[in-house]
């Protein structure tokens, strides 16, 4: 191996695992921890025995890494789907954003949904965060089970060491959606950061199910202008929720379920997360009571469609 190259590796993974390791104590990184001056190595193929270690699964709460601790991990990343995208984004992304903002300047708004309409007894029910194994598969039986259908947003990175999981989502019928390659708060991060993390998950995803997503979630609904407008010049739709019962805190399985079901509503989108025991268990009672009160269950996908559906018949093209 190069010895530079191996340098700036051994340099990288120092970043991070002391960003890690000041942010597991409460502490914030140095304001240079951040801001390496040590330049990216060229694209390394790399294995599962050089991935870099993840904050996203150790002590630290995901989406809530300091803006000096997410950069340090963008700074450390090597892996083959970061590096393209970010490449790509230096070359595309800026045309791109230059000609959204010229949309946004005509008053062309947001490409955003947060519920569907409120006329039809709908509900889309939404996973975050997977896939997880020992988890997803357990969730894609009860949905099997009951028959419904659900919008999947994955992490890049998540999705690249689980493949079979995602595959096996798509086989079923589900909508797979794009919540980023790390799961960082996207609003920390610079805008050309912002459409890496967007572009480099959906170019795992597109790599797996042989399908681009279209449907892009950011990590705890935080966002900002520059979020959505990298988020659209990418060619997503960004979607947010009606409905949070908070389970990725674990509050217990009975209040997963009271929270849920005292804010379905007509053309909801329910948050739920891949990976939490709780809602796991909770899933099949969920699932009984929208059917008992003559809810139908359709994907964000199918919410989208009817709704341009009944939009062209609105507003018919002349000619």
């Amino acid at each position: 191996m190069n010895s530079l190259v191996a340098l700036n590796r051994g340099l990288r993974i120092g970043v991070v695992l002391a960003a890690s390791l000041l942010a597991g104590c409460g502490l914030h990184p140095a304001a240079h921890a951040g801001s390496s001056s040590v330049a990216l190595a060229p694209a390394v193929a790399k294995g599962p025995e050089l991935r870099q270690p993840s904050l996203l699964h150790g002590a630290l709460p995901r989406n809530r890494l300091s803006a000096h601790t997410a950069r340090a991990l963008e700074l450390a990343e090597l892996d083959r789907y970061w590096v393209t995208a970010q490449e790509s984004v230096h070359r595309q992304v800026v045309d791109l954003l230059a000609q959204h903002q010229s949309e946004l300047r005509r008053g062309i708004l947001h490409a955003k949904l947060q519920r569907g309409d409120r006329s039809r007894k709908w509900i889309a029910l939404t996973f975050d965060d997977g896939p997880h194994p020992g988890y997803t598969q357990r969730i894609l039986k009860i949905l099997r089970q009951y028959d419904v259908p659900a919008t999947f947003f994955l992490v890049g990175e998540m999705a690249e060491r689980h493949p079979d999981l995602v595959r096996a989502e798509a086989a079923d019928g589900h909508s797979i959606a794009n919540h980023t390659y790390h799961h960082l708060s996207l609003t920390k991060i610079p805008q050309d950061s912002v459409a890496t993390e967007i572009k480099a998950c959906g170019e795992v995803l597109r790599s797996i199910t042989g399908k681009a997503p279209r449907l892009f979630r950011p990590p705890g609904g935080e966002y900002n202008d520059q979020v959505a407008e990298a988020s659209e010049a990418l060619g997503y739709r960004m979607i947010l929720w009606t409905d949070d019962p908070g389970d990725y805190a674990s509050p217990g399985a009975d209040v997963i379920l009271k929270r849920t079901l005292e804010r379905v509503d007509n053309g909801g989108i329910i948050l739920l997360h891949d990976g939490i025991e709780q809602t796991v268990e909770v899933l099949p009672q969920i699932l009984r009571y929208l059917k008992s009160h003559g809810y139908e269950c359709v994907t964000i996908d199918e919410m989208l469609e009817r709704k341009a559906i009944a939009a062209a018949r609105l507003h018919p093209r002349e000619g």
